[in-house]
């Protein structure tokens, strides 16, 4: 292992070179990368749901392609309030959207109730369709930065939003892009700070993040050949590889610091630095990819994605950690380094010395105040709800989720629930089919959830009662997105409320229990929409939830046992591992956090951030056995050495992702708050009850002084 790194420092000029050749590469073959935030790619890709799903869309494709423009009229609609829809309405077909409706067009029919206006007339409504062929991400985005511009020069005096869920899907991916840039760059400019104060040295703090773009351009190119965009949940790949790649940097710095201060030249620092902690940055990063790697059990494919190519950057940054940062590293100058500030050393020390002061003790008490500590999250966690929207993880105080809550509580739903009906196409509207959908719509109409339906039977029974070409022409229209008897197929259409999966999922249980109650006379009828797919997929995630992190604590303790010889104690070394976990469950049970697909990305984070801790502390414990050191010696040895990198550590995670406190977005929020706890957690088990399980732990060490515990009376 030194060899190599004393070929890596002595050739650092071709290292650097290659690696620049491979940021260039890795930047050109990216810069094609494309970006998908669609939600049909969290839609499971197997089982009948999704073959059911697959065939309604293909027959209608235009399912939760309404756009909607929502305007309070408290006077009812006046001319003022015509004026500005009909408007609206013309900047609507000025921007593409087909069967542009409002109350103008639609005159007074009382199936547009709650889709045109509300029941009180307080407010109005301008529907139209983004067409399918225009309905992917640059398309929805440009079509809602249109509409929003058009509008705005209106100069509306009365409350509006723009919304449906193309604006929607264009909207929140917006959001979310602008957050991640200021945050991710804030969290980068606090790392810069923190680590400053524990480094002392602005160029070495620069160092210390290099292998963090590299392997970020390298995870994209990768994407790229592969054909993969970018999706909501790649995009927090910048924030895991940070957090990995600054953890070993920080115990490679202060390592590299301290072999410095005793006089070595950079070079022969460098090298002794890697060689020495090369061990436990590879299994950090193994047992980190593994974690990630676990997701691929939950069988979604985005989220597959985000486990196989998380993994593959963290494996990235481990190889430019170990490749471009020693070589960096070599460039210093002679003689010996600057102390760092003072304020690292007075903020560190007394941590440390704690850790160590306890260490001396010969008692259990750790152990006894962790359980003690663990059994409560555990007993809290065990009541944690499960609840999912589908507009998920926005902070209340945001525009989009006041104006959903606004058009929902003025009796609108945005969202759909589809009940498709397949049968013979000319018999699909006979007297006892329309008969049946009425019955239908009314059990359905019941449903707290559900504000309004519309099936082909609504539309014959007003045709009726219009006479006009025009009016016959507008109704076929509409009929044509409920009724393809060319396919034999119709739908019912249900709008309902965001109401979370608590509620939504037994909605849908009841749906089938009234379409198994009542069958239509010809044909059969299933429910369907996105609703339920999203909602399906919500639930498959969290049902995979357990067997996925089962599964990479299985292959995590196996690697570790492989590390430290013995599978006994790498079940002994999993048990700090496990407590930050445990501390994120009743973290979530006292804050009222529910448990939803993103709260697994918050619990791989943490798992990679506690995993990384105690191998560093654990790699030291065992160098210094090796060298002779007995086991009392060797724990307070490695707290000494790693200790105040691990606070350090602690405190650039935590502190850089306490940042995200301030984003407009639930998840990014839970994920700095929850991802900070875990860290101060995964913290104080490794300085305090780690080296207690050290020490009470009979096993064999391979110690030239010590081969078995307990020692001997």
């Amino acid at each position: 292992m030194e060899r190599f790194f004393q070929l890596v420092t002595s050739r650092r000029r071709t290292v650097v070179a290659l690696a620049s050749l491979v940021l260039a590469g890795a930047a050109i073959t990216s810069s094609g990368l494309e970006i998908d935030y669609s939600v049909e790619q969290f839609f499971p890709t197997w089982g009948e749901e999704r073959a059911l799903f697959d065939e309604y869309r293909a027959i209608f494709p235009r399912e939760d392609a309404q756009v909607a423009f929502f305007l309070e009229t408290p006077s009812g609609l006046d001319e003022a309030s015509s004026r500005t829809l009909d408007a609206v309405a013309g900047a609507f077909q000025d921007v593409g959207l087909t069967d542009v409706w409002w109350a103008g067009r639609a005159g007074d029919d009382a199936i547009f109730r709650r889709f045109l206006w509300n029941d009180e007339r307080t407010v109005h409504a301008v529907q139209g369709i983004l067409p399918p062929e225009r309905n992917d991400d640059e398309n929805r985005r440009r079509v809602a930065d249109l509409l929003e511009s058009r509008i705005a020069s209106l100069g509306i005096d009365e409350r509006w939003s723009l919304s449906g869920t193309p604006m929607l899907r264009a909207q929140v991916p917006k959001l979310l892009e602008v957050d991640q840039n200021l945050l991710l760059g804030g969290g980068v400019l606090l790392f810069f700070v923190v680590l400053y104060a524990f480094v002392g040295h602005a160029g070495r703090v620069l160092l210390a993040l290099a292998a963090v773009l590299p392997a970020y351009l390298v995870t994209l190119a990768l994407m790229a050949a592969l054909g993969k965009p970018v999706t909501i949940m790649t995009s927090f790949i910048p924030i895991v590889i940070l957090v990995v790649g600054v953890c070993d940097s920080t115990h490679l710095l202060s390592h590299w610091m301290r072999h410095r201060a005793a006089g070595l030249a950079p070079v022969h620092a460098a090298t002794l630095t890697f060689a020495e902690l090369a061990s436990s940055c590879f299994f950090t990063s193994v047992t980190t990819a593994l974690g990630f790697l676990s997701l691929v059990a939950t069988g979604i494919g985005v989220v597959s994605d985000f486990g196989v190519f998380t993994a593959f950057a963290v494996m990235t940054t481990f190889a430019f950690t170990l490749t471009l940062l020693p070589a960096l590293l070599a460039f210093g100058r002679e003689g010996r380094v600057h102390a760092p500030p003072a304020l690292a050393p007075r903020l560190v020390r007394p941590i440390v010395r704690g850790a160590r002061s306890l260490a001396r003790e010969r008692s259990a008490t750790p152990v006894f105040a962790f359980g003690a500590l663990a059994a409560v999250c555990l007993a809290a966690g065990s009541r944690i709800p499960i609840d999912t929207y589908l507009v998920d993880d926005l902070k209340e105080d945001t525009r989009i989720l006041r104006d959903l809550r606004w058009i929902e509580a003025s009796g609108f739903g945005l969202f759909q629930t589809n009940v498709f009906v397949r049968g013979d196409g000319p018999r699909l509207l006979d007297a006892e089919m329309l008969a049946w959908m009425e019955r239908t719509q009314r059990a359905l109409e019941n449903e707290a959830i559900v504000t309004a339906t519309l099936s082909p039977a609504d539309l014959v029974r007003v045709a009726s009662g219009h006479a006009t070409e025009q009016d016959a022409s507008d109704l076929q229209a509409m009929l044509g997105s409920l009724l393809r008897p060319d396919h034999g197929a119709a739908q019912i259409v249900v709008s309902v409320e965001d109401a979370g999966s608590l509620r939504t999922l037994p909605f849908l249980e009841r749906v089938d229990s009234v379409l198994d109650a009542d069958p239509p006379p010809h044909g059969s009828a299933d429910v369907t929409g996105t609703v339920l797919m999203a909602h399906t997929f919500s639930s498959h995630v969290l049902r995979s939830f357990a067997p996925s992190i089962a599964l990479s604590l299985v292959m995590i303790w196996l690697v570790m046992s492989g590390l430290f010889g013995s599978l006994r104690l790498g079940l002994v070394a999993m048990v700090p591992n496990l407590f930050p976990l445990v501390a994120l469950a009743g973290v979530m049970a006292w804050l009222g956090v529910p448990l939803k697909p993103s709260s697994i990305l918050v619990f791989s984070i943490a798992f990679g951030i506690a995993v990384d801790d105690s191998i560093h502390l654990m790699g030291r414990f065992r160098h210094l056995l090796r060298r002779g050191h007995g086991r009392e010696r060797a724990i307070r040895g490695a707290l000494r050495d790693t200790g105040p990198a691990l606070v350090m550590s602690t405190v650039v995670v935590g502190g850089g992702f306490s940042l995200l406190l301030l984003s407009r977005f639930e998840l990014l929020h839970l994920v700095g708050l929850l991802t900070a706890t875990a860290a101060v957690a995964a913290l104080a088990a490794d300085l305090y009850l780690f080296p207690a399980l050290l020490r009470l732990t009979p096993a064999r060490w391979g110690s030239s002084r010590e081969s078995s515990w307990p020692p001997a009376a």
